[in-house]
């Protein structure tokens, strides 16, 4: 009961703690040096962006449980690992840099803390174009002109972090820590209700374009596809030619990491099961990337079975949105399973030899 009435209490003081460092920083960065609590308000704002500015993202991946796909937790999760990644790269070089430029007086726990507080002004000013983004229904500035003015707005907070950290002593009374007032608890506000006016706009967009969100269904023919082989090799690979036979559709792209590490259990697969009536197709869906140099990636890994190249038609009409993803089709060309993410090998072949019993 304490720990429940404890958080509702950090929760209910968290406007005015986050307007603190909007408008004091200086005060707010030494009540984090000295108190913490910097950490978790950056993690309360990355779940506010996350419900808010991806809110489109999170409702098309819950819209995805409606639908047998394997994996599809993980792209639940997504929206706040993208947000997580995102306030990544401003806390932890912060954090890094402040520990550096502290000296003998370091303290790595406080000084993550600092850097996390940093990122309080960078999410303000970003969600300021967030929203009017997700208002217009479209990006309005090129990606570095919010970044750029995000990480101007954090530079005081840096700074002040930085003289905090190399000022630390015993040797002098500890000075006073002004505790958020009253309009520091409606500036937290004006950043809630930005983030309000976001997932507005995010919302109304995703009630204009709610069939673009929702999954590729289990037993909806899977859309038809003509695309030229990629690997080296003549001819070209139509899904409507293949009718009759379990396909299974692999798309990767050479930067994924989890589509390297499946790339022996694909090889597998189509050894163990090529035999018996199934064909693999990979759809490469790196976007871009030169026609040769994929030719010598598929040469070094030696891949067995033939790779087209997409670049993003086929990707968007099997509403692909994480790699890997992998859409097996059945005999009667229609959707039978999806695996998203890393997938064991066990679930793939369970889901073929369904595939290959049905009709």
């Amino acid at each position: 009961m304490a720990t429940s009435t404890s958080f509702l209490g950090a929760l209910r003081g968290l406007p005015g703690r986050i307007g603190q460092i909007l408008l004091s920083p200086r005060d707010a960065l030494e009540r984090v040096d000295r108190e913490g609590g910097g950490l978790t308000d950056a993690l309360w704002l990355i779940a506010l962006g996350s419900v808010t500015f991806r809110f489109a993202q999170l409702l098309e991946a819950l819209l995805g449980l409606t639908e047998p796909a394997g994996g599809a937790l993980f792209r639940v999760v997504a929206p706040a690992a993208d947000e997580l990644v995102g306030a990544a790269w401003v806390v932890l070089p912060a954090a890094v840099v402040i520990t550096l430029l502290a000296g003998a007086r370091r303290d790595s726990s406080r000084d993550v803390e600092l850097g996390a507080t940093c990122y309080v002004p960078y999410f303000a000013v970003r969600a300021v174009f967030r929203a009017i983004d997700a208002v217009a229904g479209a990006r309005s500035l090129p990606p570095l002109v919010p970044e750029l003015a995000a990480g101007a707005a954090a530079l005081p907070a840096f700074i002040h972090a930085v003289l905090i950290a190399r000022n630390r002593t015993g040797a002098f009374p500890a000075p006073v820590i002004v505790q958020p007032q009253r309009r520091a608890f409606v500036a937290g506000l004006a950043l809630a209700a930005l983030a309000s006016v976001g997932l507005a706009g995010n919302a109304v967009w995703a009630s204009r374009h709610l069939p673009s969100l929702l999954p590729i269904r289990h037993g909806q023919v899977a859309p038809t596809f003509t695309l030229e082989r990629a690997d080296g090799k003549p001819g070209h690979v139509a899904l409507a030619e293949l009718r009759g036979q379990v396909v299974v559709l692999d798309f990767w792209a050479t930067w994924c990491p989890p589509c390297l590490a499946m790339l022996p259990t694909m090889h597998e697969l189509d050894a163990e099961w090529g035999p018996r009536g199934v064909t693999f197709v990979g759809v490469n869906s790196d976007g871009g990337i030169e026609p040769e140099a994929l030719k010598a990636f598929l040469r070094e890994h030696d891949v067995p079975y033939p790779v087209v190249l997409d670049e993003g038609e086929v990707n968007r009409l099997y509403k692909v949105r994480a790699l890997p993803q992998l859409i097996v089709v059945g005999k009667d060309g229609t959707i039978r399973k999806t695996f998203l993410g890393f997938t064991r090998k066990g679930a793939i072949a369970s889901a073929l030899e369904e595939a290959l019993a049905g009709p």
